[in-house]
């Protein structure tokens, strides 16, 4: 009877432990869900405004009084670097310029032959300076000139765009007055805010995700540079992201959203 006894108590404790162990093992589809649930808490995509910006956006001036001969130069035009995009008329200006190589001319002309002079013991020591420091006014009045007529074209800083026409053909301007608004088109920038908070997870290198609303496009970016201060009021900081291999309909001013995965 002992041994009968012992027998149902084995049986027993074997079904309880069947029972219990039955209770605690999860089904496989429970736990691909809950380490899905889990892998999406570890990564979470955070979202801030973004504006799209050119590296570059200046005004060219005029770099003297006088008129517009020609320019090249229509609203939304593209250009290249060193393209002519304004001359002015300058037709006294070269006229200078070739005074100032005539008086350059003679100068030298005048020093060589003190020179001669000085080794026929006919012209004295004092005679050469005087000539040799005429050859140098000269040249630098010459030189002058040519910086002047240097002035009568403007021509295209960098590789750009033109965003705005301040002035038509044969109109006279004013030194210092606007002629253009130019944007570059190289090396587009991302610029967005965003909370002090996530410097701890952004830095320089970070891949950004840019949506543009314009173009209805995403494009890869990463950072390139983060503001040194911190706004007191609304806690953010601002940077700037390098827009890797921008496609020709993205231009400045458009905006959308920026995507961070931490």
């Amino acid at each position: 009877m002992r041994t009968t006894l012992l027998r149902c108590a084995i049986g027993y404790s074997m079904l309880v432990s069947a029972l219990v162990s039955a209770e605690t093992t999860k089904p496989d589809i429970i736990n691909q869900v809950e380490q899905s649930l889990a892998a999406e808490q570890e990564s979470v995509v955070s979202r801030v405004p973004v504006l799209v910006v050119a590296p570059i956006e200046t005004t060219l001036v005029s770099p003297m009084f006088g008129r517009v001969n020609e320019h090249n130069l229509s609203l939304g035009s593209s250009f290249s670097k060193g393209d002519l995009l304004v001359s002015f008329i300058c037709s006294d200006r070269r006229a200078q310029v070739e005074l100032g190589g005539s008086e350059l001319d003679a100068a030298q002309i005048r020093y060589e032959n003190k020179l001669k002079l000085q080794g026929l013991s006919q012209a004295g020591e004092i005679e050469v300076t005087l000539a040799a420091n005429e050859v140098s006014r000269a040249k630098a009045q010459s030189d002058y000139y040519k910086a002047l007529l240097f002035q009568c074209s403007i021509v295209a800083p960098f590789d750009g765009r033109v965003s705005d026409v301040k002035v038509a053909p044969h109109q006279g301007v004013n030194q210092g007055e606007p002629i253009a608004d130019i944007i570059s088109t190289t090396g587009l920038k991302a610029r967005m805010n965003i909370p002090a908070t996530w410097l701890k997870q952004v830095s320089a290198g970070t891949p950004v995700v840019l949506s543009i609303d314009d173009t209805g496009n995403s494009y890869s970016a990463t950072v390139s540079a983060i503001n040194s201060r911190v706004d007191s009021v609304s806690h953010t900081v601002e940077i700037e992201a390098e827009i890797i291999d921008p496609t020709p309909e993205l231009l400045a001013g458009m905006s959308g959203t920026a995507e961070f995965q931490f």
